[in-house]
């Protein structure tokens, strides 16, 4: 690959927000039919020299060459006019819209008469599905289908705009087992089509998997860029961190012992919990300082099943206690007042990305932290130990929150409930789209909040968070518990199979 002549070349790349240095003299190469990744903490400037790249940000220093010639992106446009197009993590696809009408949006063939050239739009839909390896009924509505299949389609839409630089930004994070497999098959071919593949992810396995370059940065500067077959995931964990790191070693790698805890109190107590096509019959205890992890597939209703326990959704049967005493179902401000807190998994969701740090934090604790009288002063007081203690970045509150990466966005949603420790703590995919090193940080705080008393349940897809901290793991599929796990031997293909 090194021989080949780059595709897209860009040298000494320089970016500064305020006194934030985003992008430190960084260099970077595509060479035609390659996937190059990029892999590096939150905050080391991946987003950053990605939108450059795709004509969001222009750069205060430094070249971008096409072929060998300089070029200047002054938009997204431009950058797609010159073959480079970006797949944000947050799809922009519109469900209620067919396939084809997805692939072909703002862009729909026309007859002479000036009106939507349907047929054609089928037809040319199709084919190009087909040229990407699959077979999908254009006329239905997206929404029928899976997320996976929108990820799809997402990036047909793409290749069909004549883009011949792909930027996919943490593209698997909401995708199953199955549906991420599908997707690095996916790539593997626009590669050998002779596209260009950029590919952002913190799921190491996936990288060692599908690039054959990667380019790690820190701290805004390029570290190395590594042939993908000469390296090895700890090696990748070391440069990306600046130190080793074990945290992650034995979940990713070997068996974890789930020991089983001290027999302290039950502080929640689930009982027969059942809501229609999402969850049936679920039941199981959760002492006080216990990290309980609920595992499962997208799809398998653990997800839901934590929305109904926070009281988000009303379940139709069953009950939920707390110290004791029954909760009310489906109302998330006396689940609050009752000590229970909740981190939904997505952040587009459960945070208001336009106000600043301080105000998504203090939302939920206005008449603990001003009383009668509505103080700023004493909101950003408060907020600021909260986001010292997770350690978001940048550190400081005034900032909006959109402004953030998703790995800090996700310290924010947690740092809401620090300020005043809940009795239970419900934290739905709280390392999701996060390094190794930010993944590390958030659940060591939930162990601090664990080991002060605090009973905390881990909902995930991803099979490395549970068993890195639970102590406890049940296994959800198909709305139903199907394993439970505690004071045995569990390793990753264990709960992929029970799964």
């Amino acid at each position: 690959m090194a021989e080949r002549r780059p595709l897209l070349e860009l040298k000494n790349i320089d970016k500064r927000f305020g006194g934030i240095h985003a992008l430190k003299g960084v260099d970077f190469d595509l060479c035609p039919g390659e996937v190059h990744a990029i892999v590096g903490e939150n905050g080391a400037g991946k987003s950053t020299l990605m939108r450059i790249l795709a004509g969001v940000y222009r750069p205060d220093r430094g070249e971008m060459y096409w072929e060998g010639r300089p070029i200047q992106l002054h938009s997204p446009k431009d950058a797609l006019d010159h073959g480079i197009a970006m797949i944000h993590q947050e799809l922009s696809v519109m469900p209620v819209l067919t396939v084809a009408e997805n692939i072909f949006l703002g862009r729909q063939p026309t007859t002479s008469a000036g009106i939507v050239d349907w047929k054609r739009m089928f037809a040319e839909a199709d084919a190009a599905l087909k040229r990407l390896g699959f077979s999908l009924d254009v006329r239905k509505r997206l929404e029928e289908y899976p997320l996976g299949v929108h990820q799809l389609v997402e990036i047909a839409r793409v290749i069909t705009s004549g883009a011949q630089v792909l930027i996919m930004d943490e593209p698997t994070s909401a995708l199953s087992p199955k549906e991420t497999e599908r997707l690095l098959e996916l790539v593997r071919e626009l590669a050998r089509q002779g596209h260009s593949v950029i590919y952002i992810s913190h799921f190491l396995e996936e990288v060692m998997q599908v690039a054959d370059r990667i380019t790690v940065l820190r701290n805004g500067e390029k570290i190395a860029t590594l042939p993908a077959a000469e390296t090895s995931k700890d090696e990748l964990i070391s440069l990306i961190l600046g130190k080793e790191v074990s945290f992650f070693k034995e979940p990713y790698e070997g068996k974890v012992v789930v020991e089983e805890t001290e027999p302290h109190e039950v502080v929640l107590s689930v009982r027969h919990l059942s809501k229609h096509r999402m969850f049936e019959d679920v039941t199981f205890d959760l002492r006080r300082g216990e990290i309980l992890g609920i595992y499962g597939l997208v799809g398998s209703g653990h997800f839901e099943l934590g929305k109904a326990i926070f009281g988000l959704w009303e379940y139709d049967e069953g009950e939920v206690f707390l110290d004791g005493q029954p909760l009310p179902k489906g109302s998330t401000r006396e689940s609050i007042d009752a000590g229970i807190a909740y981190v939904i998994e997505s952040r587009k969701q459960g945070l208001f990305l336009d106000a600043p740090i301080y105000q998504n934090i203090s939302l939920a604790h206005l008449n603990r932290i001003t009383g009668f009288i509505l103080s700023g002063n004493q909101e950003v007081t408060v907020a600021q130990q909260a986001i010292d203690r997770v350690g978001v970045r940048p550190n400081n509150p005034l900032l909006p929150v959109g402004n953030l990466s998703g790995g800090n966005q996700q310290k924010v949603a947690i740092a809401r409930w620090v300020v005043f420790p809940p009795k239970v703590f419900i934290a739905s995919e709280p390392t999701r789209g996060m390094d190794v090193g930010a993944k590390e940080e958030v659940l060591k705080i939930l162990r601090e909040l664990s080991d002060n008393g605090v009973g905390i349940i881990v909902i995930s897809s991803e099979p490395e968070t549970v068993l890195a901290v639970a102590e406890h793991i049940l296994v959800m599929s198909k709305g139903r518990i199907v394993a439970d796990f505690e004071d045995v031997e569990v390793t990753k293909d264990m709960l992929l199979d029970k799964a």
